[in-house]
């Protein structure tokens, strides 16, 4: 058995594309696979050298943003009329203001972007007459 991997390591929201084994042979490889909106970072494939294998990818969260979170902060989509949204890590959605509140936070936030399931919202605020 000098030489051989046991099973790939297990992913967090992610998994192998392959039927998985008990052993594999030196110079194996297996490739992995994200679930879906879920961004995979580092290697697709890793192989087996030595009886270790090399490190496995991460799969990186999505944002959900839901008409909820929305309402919390006086905020609708710019360029969309959907009530929820999946975004994934990377992915830049833009805010504005709901009719008859004005902007509280720094123009700039009102474009966020996905970081790993995290999303920093921008604020709207009642106009005061």
């Amino acid at each position: 058995s000098k030489g051989k991997c046991g099973p790939p390591p297990p992913i967090d929201n992610g998994d192998i594309t392959s039927f998985p084994s008990s052993t594999y042979a030196p110079g194996s490889s297996v490739e992995y696979r994200c679930k879906s909106f879920y961004v995979l970072q580092g290697q697709r494939t890793i192989r087996c050298r030595n009886g270790q294998w090399s490190p496995p990818p991460k799969c990186l969260e999505a944002c959900i943003i839901s008409e909820d979170i929305m309402k919390t902060y006086n905020i609708r989509f710019r360029w969309s009329s959907e009530t929820k949204i999946y975004a994934k890590t990377r992915d830049v959605i833009e805010f504005e203001c709901i009719p008859g509140y004005r902007k509280k936070t720094p123009l700039h936030t009102f474009q966020a972007t996905c970081q790993e399931g995290k999303l920093t919202y921008p604020e709207c605020s009642v106009i005061q007459w």
